[in-house]
């Protein structure tokens, strides 16, 4: 971090330093070569012209010299615009603020200790950021959008300790201070990417608990050898939930109304899938027919063609023409499982 420093430091300021000493000096040896002035005043006559005090000349110009005098003066005049842009982009603009506000973030980054690391700040992670910080926990959040971890440090100033990274890159891990952090939450777009921080969180620190999102039902075992203690399924917990609201007398407008409330499910929605002649399902048992694993869709019940609707069917039960299955899942399950099914 100092070196950054010093290199923005560098950057801002040396240039437009150098350029003015480059300009004195090229006019103090104007004055001296051209119209033949001693030092003292070929110097004295550098300081009255970018001073523009007025005070005239020491000895009458030269037109070479008058023609050098006027590029001085434009020369002058806009290395000093320039320089004084950057010196007050540098400290008005704050830059020169943010970096040392990222200095001390990184020292108190440096001693933390059983901490908390979120990976993801979409609509379950601010959830959870959320209410850790209500709980006065530790929290460092690993997120890739620079902009919104602008506004997060606005918001959250010195309670949030905010990475702008990729979380799954060993480097910014480190940087999280995962080899010393108590709990890693991993909530990331994509199953491979929660399993790849899964597997980093296990190698750097053997003692920390890992809880991730799985989106996909059959990534659950890859997740429990990767070494995550808890895995958290979304579609898991719809479902479960959906079966106790249908088991305890409501219909299926209370479990929809539900999901369609709830954020975290916004990509799924509900199907009703009629089995028609010539599918390879019929006749088979739940277990047999193996929707779950074919098709990624939860099968909360099927309507028989009696029209009753039968919940959380047995693994037993079998699949008979005209059953119309009622499922939980995204647009393009349900319209595998339509395929299956010859609608």
């Amino acid at each position: 971090m100092q070196t950054s420093i010093r290199k923005l430091v560098l950057k801002k300021l040396l240039f437009p330093l150098i350029a003015i000493i480059f300009i004195l000096i090229f006019g103090y040896l104007g004055y001296v070569i051209i119209e033949g002035y001693s030092p003292i005043n070929a110097i004295y006559m550098i300081v009255t012209t970018f001073s523009m005090v007025g005070y005239g000349e020491i000895q009458p110009l030269s037109e070479t010299g008058r023609i050098f005098t006027m590029i001085l003066i434009l020369a002058g005049f806009s290395l000093g615009l320039y320089a004084i842009s950057q010196i007050s982009t540098f400290f008005i603009d704050g830059e020169l603020s943010k970096l040392l506000k990222i200095r001390r973030m990184n020292k108190t980054l440096n001693s933390l200790k059983d901490h908390y690391i979120v990976c993801g700040y979409g609509k379950t992670g601010k959830k959870v950021v959320e209410d850790l910080l209500k709980k006065k926990q530790k929290v460092v959040l690993i997120e890739g959008n620079a902009d919104r971890n602008e506004k997060l440090k606005d918001i959250f100033d010195n309670n949030l300790i905010v990475i702008n990274g990729d979380a799954t890159s060993d480097d910014v891990l480190l940087h999280a201070g995962v080899d010393r952090a108590k709990y890693m939450i991993s909530v990331l777009t994509t199953d491979a990417e929660n399993l790849f921080v899964t597997l980093s969180a296990k190698d750097f620190n053997k003692t920390i608990k890992v809880i991730t999102r799985v989106e996909e039902t059959n990534s659950t075992a890859k997740f429990k050898k990767a070494g995550a203690d808890y895995i958290i399924s979304p579609i898991e917990i719809a479902s479960e939930r959906i079966v106790s609201i249908a088991t305890s007398g409501s219909d299926f407008f209370d479990f929809a109304q539900f999901a369609d409330g709830n954020d975290e499910f916004q990509d799924y929605k509900f199907g009703l899938v009629q089995i028609n002649a010539g599918s390879d399902l019929i006749g088979k048992s739940y277990r047999e027919a193996n929707i779950p694993q074919r098709t990624h869709l939860v099968v909360i019940g099927f309507y028989s063609l009696s029209n009753e609707l039968q919940v959380n069917p047995k693994a037993d039960n079998l699949i008979q023409l005209g059953d119309r299955l009622l499922v939980f899942g995204k647009e393009e399950e349900i319209s595998l499982l339509k395929t299956l099914a010859k609608v």
